[in-house]
Formats: C-alpha cells, sequence, structure tokens
C-alpha cells in the first residue's frame, strides 16, 4: 500500500482508479463492506484501489471542535493495510476544500487522481454546505462515462450501522456491541506514564496509560483488556476512571498486566476493550478493594479462553 499526501493543485499520472469515499472512523463492517465492494470492482475491471482520506474529521472544522474519535488518522492507515488496498489519498480538510462546490470536488478526482470508479455508501455528503450526494455523484459519472457504486447501509438489530452509534455505545459501556459492530476490538493507544504507584503495594500493579490521541472513553467501570506491547499481546484487567476508593480527582486508565513483570514506562502500548466487567466501587477498606481485585482476576482468568 502507497501513502499520498495531496494538495488541490496534486495532479498525478496514476493508472485507472477505482475510489471509496467516506470518513472511515472505526471502519467498522459498514465501511468494510465498501472497501469489499472497492476490491470486487478493482477485480473485475482491472483498476487500482484508493481510498480518499482525510487527514482531520470535517466536522472539527465545520463545528470548531476536537471532537472525540474511535480511530486516529494514523490508526486507519494501519488498519487499511490489512485490507490490500494499493493506494491511500490524504488531504487536510481545510476551508478551501470544504468551499469547493460538488463539480470541483469529483473533477479533482477524476481528471487530477484519474478516478473511473466511485464507491461510496448511501448517506454520503460533500462540498459546499453539504450540496454532494448520491444523486449528484451518479449523475456526474453518468455524464462523464464513468461509473460509481452505491452501498446500501448495514443494519444490525433493527438498527442502522454508524460511527455514531458505535460511540454511543461506547460510551456507555456497551462494548461488547461495539465490538461486533467494529469487527474488531475498541483500542487505544498512549504511552506508558508513572501514576499512583498503589497497585504495586496492593499486590496488583499497573500499566497507567496517557492517552496519545483524542480517542472517544469507554464508560467508566472495570474491563477484561488486551495489552498489545510491540508485537505480543498479553491479556490484562482494566480500570477507567476516578478511583473512588482513593477519591481520585484526575480520571486514570489503569491495565494490570497478566503474568507480566517487565518495565515499560515511556513505551507505547495498545490496550484493546474485550469485556465491562464491573463499575468503580468505593470501597470502606484496602482489604475489601484487594478481595474484590482478586475477584476480578478469578472472573477474567475463566474468561480469557473465550477469547484466544
Amino acid at each position: 500500500m502507497e501513502h499520498f499526501k495531496l494538495n488541490l493543485e496534486s495532479n498525478f499520472k496514476f493508472d485507472d482508479i477505482v475510489v471509496a469515499l467516506g470518513n472511515f472512523d472505526g471502519f467498522h463492517i459498514g465501511h468494510q463492506k465498501l472497501i469489499s465492494e472497492l476490491n470486487n470492482v478493482k477485480l473485475n475491471k482491472g483498476y487500482k484501489s484508493a481510498v480518499f482520506l482525510f487527514v482531520n474529521h470535517t466536522k472539527d472544522l465545520i463545528f470548531n471542535q476536537n471532537f472525540s474519535r474511535i480511530m486516529s488518522f494514523e490508526d486507519k492507515l494501519k488498519k487499511l493495510e490489512s485490507f490490500k488496498i494499493d493506494y491511500v489519498f490524504s488531504i487536510d480538510f481545510s476551508e478551501k476544500i470544504k468551499s469547493l462546490t460538488p463539480i470541483e470536488f469529483l473533477d479533482f478526482l477524476t481528471i487530477n487522481l484519474n478516478v473511473k470508479h466511485i464507491v461510496v455508501g448511501k448517506d454520503y455528503r460533500f462540498s459546499k454546505n453539504r450540496e454532494g450526494n448520491i444523486d449528484f455523484i451518479e449523475s456526474y459519472m453518468k455524464e462523464k462515462q464513468l461509473s460509481c457504486t452505491i452501498i446500501e447501509k448495514l443494519s444490525y438489530d433493527n438498527n442502522e450501522i454508524s460511527s455514531t452509534k458505535i460511540i454511543e455505545y461506547i460510551k456507555t459501556g456497551k462494548i461488547e456491541l461495539a465490538n461486533t459492530l467494529l469487527g474488531d476490538y475498541f483500542s487505544i493507544k498512549g504511552k506508558v506514564i508513572q501514576g499512583f504507584q498503589r497497585g504495586r503495594n496492593l499486590g496488583y500493579p499497573t500499566a497507567n496509560l496517557e492517552m496519545s490521541f483524542n480517542y472517544v472513553m469507554v464508560k467508566e467501570g472495570v474491563y477484561l483488556t488486551k495489552t498489545i506491547i510491540g508485537d505480543k499481546e498479553y491479556f490484562s484487567f482494566s480500570s477507567v476512571g476516578h478511583n473512588p476508593t482513593f477519591d481520585n480527582k484526575k480520571s486514570s486508565i489503569e491495565s494490570h498486566i497478566f503474568d507480566f513483570n517487565d518495565d515499560i514506562y515511556g513505551e507505547e502500548i495498545e490496550l484493546c476493550f474485550l469485556k465491562r466487567l464491573r463499575d468503580n466501587i468505593k470501597f470502606n477498606s484496602i482489604e475489601e478493594l484487594i478481595d474484590q481485585l482478586k475477584k476480578d482476576e478469578i472472573e477474567c482468568r475463566e474468561l480469557i479462553n473465550e477469547y484466544k
């Protein structure tokens, strides 16, 4: 997979391209249907496959906010590696791009990037004042004697699958449902930092994670997790939020990694959320807290076989 960082003056002499368009936050199973169709067109027409990404989310510029997301741009690139895409085209979403008319945007794709076929979801909107939609794409491509595929939205349990819905599930503690719709475990990345160092005194030393991106955060509580360090994976259980027993003012992400004793301060790790176990609880004593941690460990170790 090759990654090309573009601007509106970019004019590459690519072979014929089939491109998928979207924000692709999470690359959930609906997005994966788009990618599957992208690869089908590639095989049937002999085109090169590409995904067009904005480096920053469109809503961040439109609403002048830094919204939390399921994935960082770097996470998306890593995910796309597994989909066997030929190219990723990325461009910063700017006021200039936001103000493009639908014709100007599609001209950029078809003339500058040699796009011959577009794959897009049914609800896709683009360009100035969101004037562009699938009807416009179909009309434009037909007029240019090019082609497109419009993908119907997938649904699960009578609910349409969307990044917005998955974010809601993550925030409300429905992590297993979120994972089902993602087709993967929801995960966050960051650096291991020094915390309160209480865990080692309780018999459960923890890695304290400082997030490297404004990820959506799971509902406070205790989770069965998987910790990825380099190319190795370890099961763990993690506490997210304000520790009520110690009246912590600051929220933290603390993970006890099973059967692991290495010093990983300063290292970048990935934390995958598998199952929510319970709410955070205020205990009357340290002894009560330790007893509960032992119960959490037993429950997690019993669950691990389901996730191997």
